[in-house]
């Protein structure tokens, strides 16, 4: 049986650009710490160079004005806030957005295309890498109905278990890390009001996807939210996450907020010089603990520690029901002389 980890990172920044072998360093520390225990596979995602230059149009743009040069935070404009919010709107645009997802799916299928009935799939997401996820896997505005005709959704969707048009096929999703995630922020739009649907609603298909994957591993998924205090896009989930679902799944699911580290005195002293010394903390030191996860030993030992386990539970789970369908074909078959002589009574 193999562990696939599936990766895909987040928001760009064009100085250090997230670049195709981006996962390299947390593949090579998990598989330090799982050893030869289990065989793994990377599946690592990578969108990066799709929305670049829609935003560099753009910026050229801005930067024909007279005034750009006047601006204050010039540097901050044309890299974090561009690039930010350029990478959320053009995703979630649908033009743009049906590329991204085209380019994902041909990553998905070929990285996929040999898995086994008995293998599993983890979940490494990083930073905008789980919105788009998510909202490919989940949202309701890639049902068919929604879609406009484009069908490039489903076929990912075919690859895990679980997820119409065929829940009974497909790989199952054994684990989740989300790192450095605002989908917290993102579940304002993600979940359906009492009144007003939304297309982007993920919160009916996350539910039933959880359920069928429970129906079928038999113990609970564990869900791993890590969080470096100084990365501005990081948000805990532990508390949302049921209430956006159904306060009655969390016996299907475990999800833990994991800080990478404790705060330290650089930190609490950036927060006594209040609202302009966390502006320097975050343009000082936010970029750098917004990308730190790739490189993190404890991000790698957590999650190797829940790939082994789940692996242990998963399989002591099918042990387990096996040995109980096996007592109840037993069962069956001790009663079938009884059941005979009712049958042949009943008869004279």
């Amino acid at each position: 049986m193999t562990d696939y980890i599936v990766f895909i990172h987040g928001v760009n920044t064009r100085e250090l650009q997230e670049q195709p072998y981006y996962a390299y360093p947390l593949f090579a520390l998990i598989q330090q710490e799982i050893g030869e225990d289990l065989p793994l596979r990377m599946v690592d995602l990578y969108w990066g160079d799709i929305v670049i230059p829609q935003e560099m149009e753009l910026l050229g743009t801005y930067q024909q004005s007279p005034l750009w040069q006047k601006l204050c935070f010039k540097d901050i404009r044309e890299k974090q806030l561009l690039q930010f919010s350029g990478d959320a709107a053009l995703y979630l645009s649908r033009g743009t957005g049906v590329n991204v997802v085209e380019e994902l799916r041909k990553q998905l299928i070929t990285g996929l295309s040999d898995y086994q009935p008995d293998d599993r799939l983890h979940l490494v997401t990083h930073s905008m890498g789980t919105v788009i996820l998510f909202d490919m896997l989940f949202s309701s505005r890639w049902d068919r109905e929604n879609a406009g005709g484009y069908t490039g959704v489903e076929d990912i969707r075919r690859l895990l278990f679980g997820l119409a048009p065929q829940r009974d096929q497909g790989i199952p999703l054994c684990s989740i890390h989300t790192m450095g995630s605002p989908i917290s922020i993102y579940s304002l739009m993600m979940t359906s009001s009492h009144n007003l649907p939304t297309t982007h609603d993920i919160t009916r298909n996350l539910r039933e996807f959880l359920q069928a994957l429970h129906n079928r591993l038999r113990v609970p998924i564990p869900w791993q939210n890590f969080i470096h205090p100084a990365d501005p896009s990081g948000y805990p989930l532990a508390e949302l996450l049921p209430q956006m679902l159904d306060e009655s799944l969390d016996q299907i699911f475990n999800i833990e907020d994991i800080l990478t580290r404790e705060p330290d005195i650089p930190d609490v002293l950036w927060n006594v010089l209040g609202e302009y010394g966390q502006l320097a903390q975050l343009v000082l030191t936010g970029g750098e603990a917004h990308r730190s996860y790739w490189n993190d030993p404890l991000v790698a030992a957590r999650i190797a520690t829940e790939i082994r386990t789940v692996a242990q539970q998963v399989a002591a789970a099918k042990i387990a029901t096996g040995i109980q369908t096996v007592g109840q074909q037993a069962d069956a078959t001790a009663l079938e002389p009884v059941l005979t002589c009712f049958l042949l009574l009943s008869l004279v």
